[in-house]
């Protein structure tokens, strides 16, 4: 005996609105994570008798403040879009939501093209600091050598900042399919 299994429009609805709201608050935690991450990647290079030569700090490389103040920016973004899109599916009139939809796809989309510049401008620097260049005319050292927790904390806060977009990505795709359902029903 086989049973087709059918969702109704409020299924649907609920199962979309529990995604946008977990994918929201995930979003957010990756972000959160991604910018404590970078604020305490910093270390102190010594050499002989523990004299310090050099520090490696996030704030050195513009690219790198950008990346964090892009992951702020999504971070804040993603706890205040959850707060919204819960308050929305727990409103009991019968409003139309196809405006707070489109409204909350292009603000997806936005975050999401923010996150990837962000992740790009800091996965640049962070491969020129770990391997360095060696081009005639340019010549950058790798600092990954000598300061090894600096880079494995910027490998992390990268990481973390690539789950965020992941979860902006899906939430791009959620919230289109959302108002498409809503505009054909």
């Amino acid at each position: 005996m086989t049973r087709e299994l059918r969702f109704s429009m409020s299924t649907w609805n609920h199962i979309i609105d529990a995604a946008h709201v977990g994918l929201r608050i995930l979003a957010n935690g990756f972000a959160a994570t991604s910018v404590v991450t970078m604020l305490t990647s910093n270390q102190e290079i010594y050499m002989m008798d523990n004299i310090a030569i050099a520090k490696a700090h996030y704030s050195y490389s513009s690219a790198l403040r950008y990346k964090l103040i892009a992951d702020a920016v999504g971070c804040f973004f993603s706890l205040l879009s959850s707060v919204l899109v819960y308050r929305k599916t727990k409103c009991s009139h019968t409003e139309p939501k196809t405006s707070f939809y489109f409204n909350l796809l292009i603000a997806d989309m936005v975050m999401m093209i923010l996150m990837i510049s962000g992740c790009a401008a800091a996965t640049g620097v962070g491969f020129v600091a770990l391997k360095g260049i060696e081009e005639p005319g340019i010549s950058w050292a790798p600092i990954c050598n000598l300061a090894g927790k600096f880079c494995l904390m910027g490998t992390l806060s990268i990481a973390f900042s690539y789950a965020a977009f992941a979860c902006m990505t899906a939430l791009t795709f959620l919230s289109a399919w959302k108002l498409k359902l809503l505009a054909t029903h």
